[in-house]
């Protein structure tokens, strides 16, 4: 345990935490977040299990711009120069085009 600690504070800096952005959007659901990345300074995109989807959320209001949905768990997802790909279980990518003035 103490090694545990040591390489957090280490690893972390100050270890402040600056921001949670709510995931799922019900309580009654199971849910897995698998993969997040920043999509811009307001953005992130998010995939995970229970809903089987990737979203992108705005970080400052919470709110939910853009979804992908797939038949099974999101594990991965990305984003660059304005599109945003997400993959996992059911071996398809999805791919759509976003930029900061643009809601999909």
């Amino acid at each position: 345990k103490q090694w545990y600690q040591r390489r957090v504070r280490g690893d972390l800096g100050s270890g402040n935490l600056i921001q949670s952005i709510r995931y799922r959007e019900n309580d009654n659901e199971a849910e897995y977040l698998y993969s997040c990345r920043y999509v811009d300074s307001n953005r992130v995109v998010a995939g995970g299990s229970g809903s089987r989807d990737a979203k992108i959320i705005n970080s400052k209001t919470g709110v939910i711009e853009g979804v992908f949905y797939d038949t099974k768990p999101i594990h991965s997802v990305g984003y660059r120069d304005g599109k945003v790909a997400a993959g996992g279980v059911s071996c398809y990518i999805h791919v759509g085009d976003f930029n900061e003035n643009q809601v999909i």
